[in-house]
């Protein structure tokens, strides 16, 4: 009941309405000087302190603590007159017993502002959101030594705007620090500043990768293993979205092979069957829309009016004339993505492009000299959806209204999907349309055979067999895999590093995972100082 029964003593208990007040008295026998540490018998006055202590079953306790003052019998200590201290009970000052603050950090750190001081009201303490945040934000922050093994990742303040950087030691499974952005600078500085990690796992970053090679080149830089399946992927990919016919070809599988094609039929069932609910929410939507599509259609034919077209089908006005007037089934429009980083230089750029400029580069180079600093990717998706918004200049062949265009059975995800996939693990319909797939493209089969071996090389780590895999990608005819290959030589030693050590980014993607909580449950109040103090403690 009592947090320090060795100093106090119990007089009473005094019963109110909605709280129960101890009445303690202190029972040192010689308390030391907190300037000299000295002991003294010699008693000066009494004084009175009020100090909330943890609820009882949701009642709320009142300690009315008794303590004294003492003389200190130290000629040469500078402070005369000094009150006990009772540091297991309550801080000097303090209107709140040391376990209660506990308990209140506990749940700052644990929840946060808002949603911490909504769990300690049920609890029985009373306390504000604004309040806990202040306790974060006096809490020192723990300065750990410099570990010999980091993990180096970004993380995201707002996606497509601002980043930072997280730094966590894997061989204690610990963050270290958070940066607050992720230039090469501040992690050469912070490198600088402490010297003796000897491996430093990161993704594939040129920017983390040259941070790295100033701020401590006497490190060993990892490569992720995921980061490079990853990449690999990637470039599958774009193989198979290059050859997306021959997919089509294999899909459209009809012949005297019965049984290879209800395989095929199979596969494709159960592609069909990865989808999400709301793709399939989707497709059947637009199915719907699709079958009311032709129906306008055909009844517009027999020379019926828009009125009657409407009423016959018990559909809007406004949606029998749209159908009934467009050329070709109107597709719904994809949802607007947020512009990010390239919107400051979105005018510009639509009065370049109102000009009649299309070269890519060209308008690259005129936003980079107004001062844009970012990836290519997003003036690359921006000029992309303008040049799908233009009336293309050639004919287009119409299918007859009451003819369906049928969509691509398997996308080129799905089917690099299945080149990626171990043999041993592909299924007799799969690796039948593997067959037929690579019996169509040659080029296919090889990379197919590149990925299966890269793939097995990784998983294995076979460093050994490094040199043969990138001679042999570089000499392919895949042009994917010929760039993917060149970009592993430009990073050799820490590809290499890779394939020979069992450090990896697994901990430090999953401290990013548990910063994104942390971040998500602060409700705005994520103020980079406040999220470091909540991620950076150890409890």
């Amino acid at each position: 009941m009592l947090a320090d029964p060795a100093a106090l003593h119990l007089e009473c208990f005094v019963s109110e309405p909605k709280s129960i007040t101890l009445v303690l008295h202190a029972v040192q026998s010689a308390p030391r000087c907190p300037g000299c540490n000295q002991p003294s018998h010699s008693l000066h006055s009494h004084y009175g302190r009020a100090v909330a202590d943890l609820p009882w079953h949701g009642v709320a306790i009142k300690l009315r603590l008794q303590t004294r003052k003492f003389r200190c019998c130290n000629q040469l200590c500078e402070q005369k007159v000094f009150c006990e201290r009772l540091p297991q009970v309550v801080d000097v000052y303090a209107r709140k017993t040391v376990r209660l603050n506990a308990a209140l950090t506990l749940l700052a750190f644990s929840l946060g502002g808002e949603p911490g001081a909504r769990t300690a009201c049920g609890l029985g303490l009373t306390v504000s959101g604004d309040t806990l945040l202040r306790r974060i934000r006096r809490t020192p922050v723990t300065e750990l030594t410099s570990p010999r093994v980091l993990g180096v990742d970004d993380w995201a303040k707002r996606k497509g705007y601002t980043y930072g950087t997280i730094l966590v030691d894997l061989g204690r499974r610990c963050p270290v620090d958070l940066l607050p952005d992720r230039e090469a600078g501040t992690l050469s500085a912070w490198l600088t500043a402490r010297p003796g990690i000897e491996i430093i796992t990161r993704d594939r970053s040129p920017s983390y990768a040259n941070a790295i090679s100033a701020g401590a080149p006497e490190a060993l830089q990892v490569a992720d293993r995921w980061h490079l399946l990853h990449n690999l992927g990637q470039a599958v990919e774009k193989v198979m979205a290059r050859k997306h016919r021959f997919i089509k070809q294999a899909c459209a599988l009809k012949g005297d092979d019965a049984e290879v094609t209800q395989d095929i039929e199979h596969l494709l069932e159960q592609v069909e069957s990865q989808m999400t609910t709301a793709q399939k929410r989707q497709a059947v939507s637009r199915q719907r829309r699709y079958d009311l599509y032709c129906r306008i259609k055909q009844l517009s034919r027999g020379h019926l009016s828009i009125n009657a077209i409407a009423r016959s089908l018990g559909i809007n006005y406004r949606t029998a004339s749209k159908y009934a007037k467009a050329d070709s089934f109107p597709e719904r429009a994809k949802r607007n993505q947020r512009p990010g980083v390239i919107a400051p230089f979105i005018p510009y750029l639509r009065k370049r492009w109102a000009e009649g400029c299309r070269s890519f580069k060209q308008l690259l180079e005129e936003i980079k000299a107004r001062g844009y600093r970012h990836k290519l990717t997003p003036l690359w998706r921006l000029t992309l959806a303008w040049r799908a918004a233009e009336p293309s200049q050639l004919p287009r062949k119409r299918l007859p209204l009451d003819v369906q265009p049928l969509p691509p059975l398997i996308k080129p995800l799905a089917a690099a999907w299945l080149l990626q996939k171990e043999a041993a693990k592909l299924k007799p319909e799969e690796t039948l349309y593997l067959a037929r797939l690579c019996e169509l493209c040659p080029e296919i089969g090889q990379a197919r055979a590149l990925c299966q071996s890269f793939t097995e090389m990784v998983r294995s780590r076979e460093a050994d067999k490094l040199d043969e895999w990138l001679d042999a990608a570089i000499s392919s005819e895949v042009a994917e895999l010929r760039g993917f290959a060149k970009g592993l030589k430009q990073d050799y030693k820490a590809v290499r590093s890779a394939l020979t050590y069992a450090w990896s980014q697994g901990q430090t993607e999953g401290q990013v995972n548990r910063l994104k909580l942390l971040k998500r449950q602060m409700y705005g109040r994520a103020k980079f100082d406040l999220l470091r103090s909540r991620v950076l403690y150890a409890g």
